[in-house]
């Protein structure tokens, strides 16, 4: 039997159903954002500045408090509940845009993606 190569690379973490689908989510969470806040604005440069502004601000608290390689990552229980609630908001701003059944979906989809997702807490960093 041979052993591996010293210099060969790390097999990648292995990505199952719900990894693709909560990443899925993440994307139709920034688009959906995007399409509401160009509809809520009622001029093209508030309607332009509203399709970038709240995307940006889902994906900065995303970036600090859900992502996993976040240093600020919430634990799985509160981590859980804040990303149910930005998937509330985020299908409420929809909702206002005239967009309901997306929001709606979007908003009961992935609420279940992530809360039936089963990552692992990281260690705590010193």
């Amino acid at each position: 039997m041979t052993t591996p190569p010293a210099d060969r690379p790390a097999d990648p973490p292995a990505v199952g159903v719900l990894g693709v689908l909560a990443f899925l989510c993440e994307l139709a969470m920034v688009a959906l954002l995007a399409v509401a806040g160009w509809r809520l604005g009622p001029s093209t440069p508030a309607s332009l500045a509203l399709a970038v502004g709240l995307p940006a601000v889902a994906v900065a608290i995303w970036a600090r408090w859900m992502a996993p390689a976040s240093r600020h990552r919430l634990r799985r229980g509160p981590r859980v509940a804040a990303q149910t609630a930005l998937f509330v908001a985020v299908g409420a701003v929809c909702v206002a845009a005239g967009l309901a059944a997306w929001g709606v979906t979007f908003a009961v989809i992935a609420s279940a993606v992530f809360l039936g997702a089963r990552d692992a807490d990281p260690a705590p960093r010193s």
